[in-house]
């Protein structure tokens, strides 16, 4: 049966990213990165009504939950921030040797907190660990933007998304520790149009799911990388995915121009979710 999306929060984002399910208040968190700020929309309410803060930080690559309304901002200046939300954030760490540049997606997992700096004309992107409060390189030049990560049901691999490079690596895991080493190609075969931007594992069955920035698609592969499917959007930018049992959450970007009346189309910017059927 094809999947359909329908709008969950008609929220006109710049860039929507990084959906986060917080199940101790029941409500779905994420970020425009452009627009530097962060949302919520609590499940069963009408699709209008969400909230949005501006906190001053400037651009927000993603967010972690911390407990119920509380949040950890990943931004600019590589810095990361705690705030229960609308409230003033309070800064926790900085990646030192990074001013000027920012964080984009992230991945937390028990106690491992996983950070893709973004990449720049004239740098290479990187991905870091913070564990302890102590940042560690894990690849220090990625060619393109690091973008979608998560681990396995089983705990034992990672899994990290390279737009520009077009690839899906997976790393084995050591949760413990939070090491990554095995880096290999998982899925090098994305078809025009797009590549590969923000991803998250199903923790039913350990399958991918992969937004397609600039392709209009949600992906959906199997742990060998194999492609089982594709869920089309109305829009070009989708963005990044969350799964909470049998829905999917799903982040879009809006057009630079005309974003209004393109978004009144699409729902460009907004997050949608994809209902299937119970498993």
């Amino acid at each position: 049966m094809m999947l359909k999306p329908e709008i969950y929060a008609a929220s006109p984002c710049v860039v929507a990213e990084g959906p986060r399910w917080n199940a101790a208040d029941k409500t779905l968190y994420w970020v425009d990165v452009t627009g530097g700020m962060y949302l919520r929309h609590r499940d069963g309410d009408p699709s209008d009504k969400f909230d949005r803060v501006d906190p001053g930080l400037g651009k927000i690559g993603a967010l972690a939950c911390l407990g119920p309304g509380k949040v950890r901002l990943f931004t600019s200046e590589c810095q990361v921030w705690d705030c229960a939300f609308g409230e003033k954030p309070v800064l926790r760490h900085t990646l030192e040797g990074h001013a000027g540049r920012r964080f984009n997606d992230v991945w937390p997992d028990a106690g491992n907190i996983y950070c893709g700096v973004a990449r720049e004309p004239e740098r290479p992107g990187e991905l870091w660990l913070l564990k302890d409060g102590v940042f560690s390189c894990i690849e220090p030049a990625t060619k393109g933007m690091p973008n979608g990560m998560g681990v396995s049901p089983d705990g034992r691999t990672f899994y990290f998304v390279v737009s520009d490079e077009r690839k899906l690596y997976a790393y084995d895991y050591d949760r413990a520790s939070g090491r990554l080493s095995n880096r290999r190609v998982l899925v090098g075969d994305f078809a025009a149009p797009g590549v590969p931007d923000g991803m998250t594992v199903d923790p039913a069955d350990g399958t991918l799911w992969v937004a397609m920035w600039d392709g209009g698609r949600l992906e959906h592969r199997d742990i060998d990388g194999r492609l089982i499917e594709t869920v089309s959007f109305p829009m070009k930018k989708v963005t990044s995915a969350e799964v909470v049992g049998n829905r999917i959450f799903v982040t879009t970007g809006n057009k630079e121009d005309d974003a209004e009346a393109y978004f009144r189309a699409t729902g460009a910017g907004g997050v949608f979710v994809v209902e299937r059927s119970v498993r």
